[in-house]
């Protein structure tokens, strides 16, 4: 039987993208399609055999951008249809929109957070792939470059298909040793690069093996969006990670590569709902472990302090809607710096051990997994303390 698939061809011109996005369903028995698409986008138009569309809805879909729902509806079952529709999703701090994404001359980076391409389609899709046009101008992260139409492809290789970091080649720069390799534009990253190779050096030695469960660690891409975005953090998916900079101090690069590192275990939790806390908190705490290996008062501080001064104000872990509050990366955190404070160092880490190597993630299971491990004392203050 046939899968599903998308092709998303785009070119990128005058700080705008033009795309085309062809969705092939050769068993879809429906008469209707629906998907969302980032509201700042024209749809220009929608191809197909006897197909009508119209936008029925704007919504705020989680950790993503206005959105528009459009519904595509045909005579007969929709099996296939190319959605034609261009413009831009520029990062907008002062709007709080379209995160991590945009598009320039020398630099385009389009991600999940913008919904720069069709999302929440009402049909799953199996197969995903992008082509990026003009590629002997691009050089794509994670990409592989067809020399004989120029084109870069991405989509088919195990991570986010449609998370494209594209520099311009002429004036790109990098920066690898055995565990990374770091792609910047700014001549100030250089230095930084340097730092963190060292610093993400340790950080696995660390990790991988003693606080972890041992993994083969493959080779990990960082794109750094410096000058054309300078603030949002930083996110990390398969092998990639993205980030502004790497950090002006030691404890900033220090605390972005602990932190983005532990996610590759301290994952698992539902990311859109209060239960984001276990990731958070345990990535955090990671990022803690780590500084008091090194007796690094600085960085431990560095990560810390802003949370126990933010943590009053925050509202309760676990909300009454099963929502994800403000804070996850905070309120947690501190909430583990009592406990830390009562059982030390090496029983630290066996508390983070215990949810990373849960099976079904979820608070529930924790604090199971915490008393069956002679931490009932812990899973004790944790219950009492989710809703205060």
């Amino acid at each position: 039987m046939s899968q599903n698939a998308m092709k998303v061809t785009v070119k990128f011109q005058n700080n705008e993208f033009f795309a085309s996005a062809n969705i092939n369903c050769p068993n879809n028995t429906e008469k209707e399609l629906s998907f969302i698409l980032n509201n700042d986008l024209v749809i220009t138009s929608i191809f197909g055999e006897n197909i009508t569309y119209q936008k029925t809805d704007t919504i705020s879909p989680t950790f993503r951008s206005l959105s528009q729902v459009i519904k595509v509806t045909g005579n007969e079952p929709i099996q296939n249809i190319t959605i034609a529709y261009c413009g831009s999703v520029q990062f907008d701090l002062e709007k709080r929109k379209n995160w991590h994404n945009i598009v320039t001359d020398d630099f385009v980076s389009l991600s999940f957070y913008s919904a720069w391409y069709p999302q929440e389609m009402s049909i799953d899709i199996s197969i995903d792939k992008v082509i990026i046009e003009d590629g002997q101008r691009w050089f794509v992260i994670k990409g592989t470059y067809n020399d004989k139409n120029s084109t870069w492809e991405y989509g088919n290789q195990g991570f986010d298909p449609y998370n494209i970091v594209a520099y311009n080649r002429a004036l790109m720069k990098k920066v690898s040793s055995e565990y990374m390799s770091i792609y910047f534009l700014d001549d100030s990253i250089a230095l930084q690069a340097e730092k963190a190779n060292e610093i993400y050096n340790d950080i696995v030695n660390f990790y991988n093996g003693d606080l972890f469960q041992k993994i083969n660690i493959s080779t990990l891409d960082i794109a750094c969006a410096w000058p054309f975005i300078t603030v949002g953090g930083a996110y990390r998916r398969k092998d990639f990670m993205w980030c502004t900079s790497l950090g002006n101090s030691e404890a900033e690069i220090s605390w972005l590569f602990a932190h983005e590192t532990a996610h590759i275990w301290c994952a698992g939790a539902d990311t859109g709902s209060w239960e984001d806390w276990l990731n958070e908190t345990t990535a955090e705490w990671a990022s803690l472990l780590f500084a008091l290996k090194n007796n690094d008062t600085n960085l431990f501080n560095y990560i810390l302090q802003p949370k126990i001064e933010q943590s009053t104000t925050l509202p309760p872990i676990k909300t009454l809607d099963g929502t994800r509050p403000d804070g996850v990366h905070d309120k947690g955190t501190v909430l583990f710096y009592k406990i830390y404070n009562d059982i030390g160092f090496d029983s630290m880490k066996k508390v983070i051990r215990c949810f990373t190597d849960l099976e079904n993630k979820n608070t529930y299971g924790y604090l199971n997994a915490l008393r069956k491990n002679g931490f009932s004392h812990v899973a004790d203050v944790i219950k009492e303390n989710l809703e205060k």
